[in-house]
């Protein structure tokens, strides 16, 4: 999932896929009790590690492009 800020062109940010989300795709793997929490801990993890690399690449650019566009005035 996304997030878009700004016109045409703007910066879309990743967002973490919901919990519920990843739980409802473990039962549907026949996980259950703790193998679900173990589950949904480890996915979550990792989509909030890949989430917030993700943001960080985007959120660098975004300023090294108006910085650029800053020195063009």
């Amino acid at each position: 999932m996304s997030l878009s800020l700004g016109m045409a062109g703007g910066l879309v940010l990743p967002q973490p896929i919901p919990r519920e989300a990843i739980r409802r795709h473990g039962r549907a793997l026949r996980l259950c009790g703790e193998e679900l929490a173990d589950f949904v801990e480890i996915v979550s993890g990792i989509d909030d590690f890949w989430v917030a690399t993700e943001q960080r690449k985007q959120t660098d650019a975004a300023v090294r492009a108006a910085r650029g566009m800053s020195r063009q005035r």
